[in-house]
């Protein structure tokens, strides 16, 4: 019989997705490696987030295991090969947080250009700095988006918007995205000069690894912002502390970290640091989105051997 364990937490529309297909299912969360160990082999399909690490060892125990669901996008958290080797599907639902991330994106955004996390905590100590507070405007500004994908597009829809030049940074950018979403293709070292705010929205690899490190940041301007929604490894976090205390770049604004939870981050009490704790797909619209189409593509994939969203 086909059984689901949902090892992370997960809207619950999921859950009324199996009741409805009479698909059985466990929720089990904060299990340590050995606890799943221990229990896998009972489930045909596995859901997390990015709370759970999917090992090897957990993934060479999961005799049943057909399916891996990641409602949401990263799936840094699970070994690919291992579930390669094994048989294993796993799946993601990249466009359930693009809406989500692309408007967090844009908070960080206008807290570090309208200056507008210092004047909240200036304005809480009961104080009216009004004329310290003078920020910067978007329009007419260079971004620059390091990632084309959904989130990436979203973002460059936004800045249009705005009334910004957008410039991109992608390897599979064609001539036909730059006519149709108005931007321009750039080398990596090219933006670095251009950039107004330079943003990141791709995935982590030895590539990327330090895009953002004391060489790249010494080509950029020193009213730069940098943005991470991405992946904490973009960002090497060292460098750039030093060169926003050194003024050689304006700021950071920063969802995701290289060492999650980052309990004790380096940024802590930085002014020109704006913070969020990886809340990038964090609003109930995204996670209802996410949760009911991970739950109906594990439900086509048990009952009728169909495969969405395949993570390659």
């Amino acid at each position: 019989m086909k059984k689901i364990l949902i090892a992370d937490n997960i809207s619950s529309v999921a859950n009324k997705i199996f009741e409805e297909n009479e698909l059985l299912f466990d929720i089990k969360i904060g299990l340590s490696e050995d606890e799943l160990i221990s229990i896998i082999p009972e489930y045909s399909a596995l859901l997390v987030r990015s709370g759970v690490t999917v090992t090897r060892k957990i993934i060479d125990n999961a005799s049943e295991l057909k399916v891996i669901g990641r409602p949401g996008v990263g799936v840094d958290n699970v070994d690919l090969a291992a579930a390669s080797e094994n048989n294993i599907i796993v799946m993601n639902t990249p466009l359930g947080n693009v809406q989500a991330t692309a408007e967090l994106t844009f908070a960080l955004i206008h807290s570090l250009f309208r200056k507008i996390t210092d004047a909240n905590n200036s304005m809480h100590a009961n104080k009216w700095d009004k004329k310290i507070f003078i920020g910067n405007e978007l329009n007419k500004k260079n971004i620059v988006i390091v990632g084309f994908g959904n989130i990436g597009k979203k973002i460059s829809q936004i800045s249009i918007a705005y009334g910004m030049k957008v410039f991109v940074v992608s390897k599979s950018i064609s001539v036909k995205d730059e006519r149709e979403y108005n931007v321009k293709a750039v080398s990596f070292d090219e933006s670095l000069e251009l950039a107004d705010i330079i943003t990141f929205h791709n995935k982590l690899s030895a590539q990327s690894k330090y895009m953002i490190n004391s060489e790249s940041i010494s080509k950029m301007k020193d009213s730069a912002v940098v943005i991470n929604c991405a992946r904490g490894g973009i960002v090497n976090e060292s460098d750039l502390k030093e060169a926003i205390q050194n003024k050689k770049i304006y700021g950071y604004g920063v969802d995701v970290y290289e060492n999650e939870p980052d309990l004790k981050s380096i940024f802590t009490g930085m002014n020109n640091v704006v913070m969020t704790p990886h809340i990038g797909a964090s609003t109930k619209e995204a996670q209802e989105k996410v949760a009911k189409l991970i739950a109906e593509q594990i439900v086509d994939y048990l009952l009728h051997d169909k495969i969405s969203n395949q993570v390659k």
